[in-house]
């Protein structure tokens, strides 16, 4: 009877360590494949209020261009600052080539557009004026987005009217009305590409009268999946909606709702077909940005959490 070496032995044993090391590492990979940076053939798309993000601290300039650099290849901004812009570029170039297209309305609360140059070709092709009704308001912001050999697609960037109370209350449901208008002109139109996507912040879950234009559209709310029921009026809550494991079903600390959207142009045509199931997120600021507490992502960046959704390109 032959016996092993010791030395081979453990060597063997050590191989073979390894061996599992790696498989366990791939499985995990597998069992939560939106943890994987700029996937092949992959575009994450998202949306993010930044909360009168001015650029002035530059502490929260670099946390938003990690947050932005490390979970999204296109994502529209909310309450963005020219100065602003600019300074979160620069941030952003220090690893990887960025663009941005700003919105003209909003004075110093705008709409961004954020894209890797890499990736991703852009460019604006209009703003929805007649959705800001009073003038000082965000118009709807308007691009066309080509990313990959096969996916090119109209984004709409969306901050609607905020705040409480039955005049802004009244205010969003026309900007709502408005809004599927433009949705509608928009899908009639021959020259129309048939994917369509909107993103940003509507102030209002999907099942609130203030986003009755849209609710009835032929766009599917990718969001409308995450939020708390439409029974459940999350404005009144006491605490803040959570999954079963702990992840969050609010885009908004102070309403407790999901107001901030993803919503697409319904398959077979539209931007539907091109969504990879499930993977709408609401990103948590421990289990997916890294910061120690909610109260430090809260205090430090945004009372909103950044939301996305991942789309094939091919």
């Amino acid at each position: 009877m032959s016996v092993v070496p010791r030395s081979l032995f453990k060597h063997f044993q050590y191989l073979y360590f390894a061996w599992l090391g790696i498989c366990i590492v791939l499985l995990a990979g597998c069992s939560n494949p939106f943890a994987i940076a700029n996937a092949p053939d992959q575009l994450r798309i998202g949306t993010f209020n930044l909360e009168n993000f001015d650029g002035l601290n530059d502490e929260k300039t670099e946390a938003v261009s990690q947050i932005i650099e490390r979970n999204f290849d296109l994502i529209g901004l909310q309450e963005v600052s020219p100065i602003a812009a600019e300074k979160l570029k620069e941030k952003l170039n220090k690893s990887k080539q960025w663009e941005f297209i700003l919105g003209d309305t909003g004075n110093k609360q705008r709409i961004a557009l954020f894209y890797r140059k890499d990736a991703i070709a852009a460019q604006k092709i209009t703003e929805w004026r007649n959705v800001n009704l009073t003038g000082t308001l965000r118009s709807p912001l308007v691009t066309f987005v080509k990313a990959g050999s096969n996916f090119d697609f109209t984004l709409v960037i969306v901050h609607q009217k905020g705040g409480g109370g039955k005049d802004a209350d009244r205010l969003r449901q026309n900007q709502s009305d408005l809004l599927r208008k433009e949705v509608d002109n928009y899908q009639k139109s021959a020259q129309s590409d048939p994917d369509l996507i909107l993103v940003g912040d509507f102030n209002s879950p999907t099942w609130a009268d203030q986003n009755r234009g849209l609710r009835d559209a032929p766009l599917t709310f990718l969001t409308k999946a995450i939020e708390t029921d439409a029974k459940e009026n999350c404005l009144k809550k006491h605490g803040l909606p959570k999954t079963t494991d702990g992840r969050p079903k609010y885009s908004n600390r102070g309403t407790g709702c999901v107001i901030d959207h993803i919503a697409v142009s319904k398959a077979p045509k539209g931007a539907e077909e091109e969504y990879i199931p499930q993977s709408v997120q609401i990103l948590d600021p421990q289990k997916d940005l890294g910061f120690d507490s909610d109260r430090t992502y809260f205090s430090k960046i945004s009372d909103h959490l950044p939301v996305r959704a991942i789309f094939r390109t091919k």
